[in-house]
């Protein structure tokens, strides 16, 4: 038997709509939300090796980059997948295209169970941003993780509309503005890096 209280549990929410903030008594500043994604846009802030652009969500190609910014090799602090955003030569295509409204619910929810099959485990933190009146987004930003090296399914096998994970799990770095497989040498490197961490 467990002493009493050696077990916490904590329980968050995560919104960004006005009047739920509100309700709970959360301070979150959604404008200053869309300036940072504004920002983050423009190239200004952050290397482009740390952003990568989807013009839709695609659980193949969007969890092995979630998975490569969990393992940080560079130690950058992770990086950015922005959703419904075009990719030109690694820049944002403009005209945005966007995230269809009645999409989003059905995204994050695919998103969540999808980071699921990350081992260890590792969550993003995920937000949808209204870029403009017309525009929404779904930016997941994705910090170093703390329990590197992480692996994700090596591909998916869709069918039916459904993806469905191979049994093979891989590890994934960014480098330059791609995510690759390690070589062995990189593999090696990535489980130094997990020596180092506290």
């Amino acid at each position: 038997q467990m002493p009493r209280g050696a077990v916490q549990l904590e329980i968050g929410m995560q919104s960004f709509n006005e009047s739920t903030l509100l309700a709970i008594n959360r301070k979150t500043d959604t404008k200053k939300l869309i300036e940072n994604i504004k920002t983050l846009l423009s190239g200004n802030v952050v290397e482009w090796a740390r952003i990568e652009f989807k013009e839709s969500w695609n659980p193949d190609a969007s969890l092995k980059t979630i998975t490569a910014f969990a393992n940080d090799i560079d130690n950058w602090s992770g990086g950015y997948l922005v959703i419904g955003v075009g990719d030109d030569n690694g820049r944002p295509k403009f005209p945005l295209k966007g995230v269809p409204s009645a999409e989003v619910d059905d995204i994050l929810k695919d998103l969540l169970n999808k980071c699921k099959l990350i081992t260890p485990e590792y969550l993003p933190v995920v937000a949808p941003v209204d870029y403009d009146d017309h525009t929404k987004l779904i930016v997941v930003w994705c910090p170093g993780g703390q329990v590197r090296p992480y692996k994700s399914p090596s591909h998916f096998i869709f069918k039916s509309g459904k993806a469905t994970p191979s049994g093979e799990a891989t590890y994934f770095i960014r480098k330059m503005n791609s995510t690759i497989k390690p070589s062995n040498e990189e593999l090696n490197d990535l489980f130094s890096l997990a020596n180092k961490v506290p």
